[in-house]
Parts: C-alpha cells; sequence; structure tokens
C-alpha cells in the first residue's frame, strides 16, 4: 500500500530553491546578471537531468538506458523502421563514437540489425529489429503514463504554451548559434 507523500517541498524544489538563492547571491556581486534568464535556464538543466534519471527507472528492467531508448525511439518512429548513425547522432545528442557504442550494444541485444549501403559502401544503415519493435512498445505503456503523470498539474493550454516559449528558446539559440559561427569565419 503507497503512502500519501509528505507535506512540503520535495528534494527538487529545495535543489531549484537552491539554483534561485545561489542565483540571487551572484546577482548581489554582478549587478548585470538576469537573475530570472539565470534561474530559468539552470532550472532547465536540472529538469533534464532530472526527467531522464525519472524515465529510466522505467528502463532499467529491459537494460536500457536513456540514449538506448530515444535510439530505438528514433527508429521506431520511422515508416521503414531505418536511419544513418549520422542522423541518430542528432536526435540522441551524441557523438559519432558513442553512437557507435550505442548501436554495438544494441545490436548484440538483437535490439537492431547493422547493414552496409549499396548506394554508399562507406555507410551503414540501422534498423530496428522485430525484437526491438517489441521492446518499444512494452515500454511505451509505462513511459507514456510517466509522461502524462509529469505534466498533468499543468493544463492543456498550459503545455501549449510552454510547448511555444521552449520553441521560441530553441530558435533563439540557432539564431545566435548561426551568428557565432558566421563570425568565427
Amino acid at each position: 500500500m503507497m503512502s500519501d507523500p509528505p507535506d512540503g517541498p520535495g528534494p527538487l524544489q529545495l535543489r531549484a530553491e537552491e539554483i534561485e538563492a545561489a542565483v540571487q547571491c551572484a546577482a548581489a556581486r554582478f549587478s548585470e546578471l538576469p537573475v530570472v534568464e539565470t534561474s530559468i535556464l539552470r532550472i532547465l538543466i536540472l529538469l533534464g537531468r532530472e526527467l531522464s534519471a525519472l524515465l529510466e527507472q522505467s528502463l532499467r528492467p529491459y537494460g536500457l538506458n536513456w540514449t538506448d531508448y530515444r535510439t530505438l525511439m528514433m527508429l521506431f518512429s520511422q515508416p521503414n523502421g531505418v536511419a544513418y548513425p549520422g542522423e541518430l547522432c542528432a536526435y540522441v545528442a551524441q557523438s559519432p563514437a558513442n553512437m557507435t557504442r550505442i548501436a554495438d550494444s544494441l545490436y548484440e541485444r538483437g535490439l537492431i540489425t547493422r547493414v552496409g549501403c549499396d548506394a554508399d559502401r562507406r555507410r551503414t544503415i540501422l534498423r530496428i529489429t522485430p525484437a526491438g519493435e517489441q521492446t518499444v512498445r512494452a515500454l511505451l505503456p509505462e513511459t507514456a503514463a510517466r509522461t502524462r503523470a509529469i505534466f498533468e498539474p499543468i493544463p492543456e493550454t498550459g503545455r501549449a504554451a510552454l510547448l511555444g516559449q521552449l520553441r521560441a528558446l530553441i530558435a533563439e539559440i540557432d539564431k545566435i548559434d548561426r551568428a557565432t559561427q558566421a563570425g568565427a569565419r
């Protein structure tokens, strides 16, 4: 029988409060520091780590980690279950060397296959196997339920607004990156 969670802030809320307090202290020493924006960035990083850890709990019984799962999901989401390792690098935010290690691990467990590309022999094609699809289908109900539970307190309109705001941040980061790369030339 599960007991009700204790009242008061949990460890993640306390960590977020510590982050905000540290940003406030830094702003006291450097008045130009954008307090709200810096707090948002630090809390987004904290959230990313914690969300990955939370969702990884569902994956452990299957011997997967978050990166393995995202790789399988990328292949699962393709109409033919196929992708090149370079495409997966961007999706799962991994270097080519790490993607090779991930692909090796998934291949050894029979979750993907690797075949040479007929059109370009330098390229390898990764394909999700029936066992890989079965694993994804077994995981989706639990990961979807956890995802819904995480966002349950936020109304649908708030979720849509949050997604729009995150997209705006992504667009701005892309713009800054392009300007930085153009300046480096």
